[in-house]
């Protein structure tokens, strides 16, 4: 798996983590939630300033986005306003 796959994995489980929506994510870091969509799946990288302020978002620390991504199977799509 590339380092763009790792990272797009791990910040999807990241920000599941947190209970973010890709929409919530988006507005934090100021960009488009299809780019945020294009980010999770691998197919663009990010500047180290969105890094920075991803991890702030997430509560993580910047190497935790390159390593192996910690859950393969994450659902496509969830509905985050469902109640459990």
């Amino acid at each position: 798996m590339s380092l763009r796959h790792n990272f797009g994995k791990n910040m999807k489980y990241y920000r599941f983590q947190n209970n973010f929506t890709q929409e919530k994510l988006a507005e934090k870091l100021n960009i488009s939630t299809t780019y945020l969509s294009e980010l999770e799946r691998g197919m663009h990288s990010m500047d180290f300033d969105k890094i920075e302020k991803l991890c702030t978002s997430l509560n993580i620390e910047p190497f935790q986005l390159f390593l192996q991504p910690k859950d393969l199977n994450l659902p496509k799509r969830i509905d985050m306003n469902k109640s459990n």
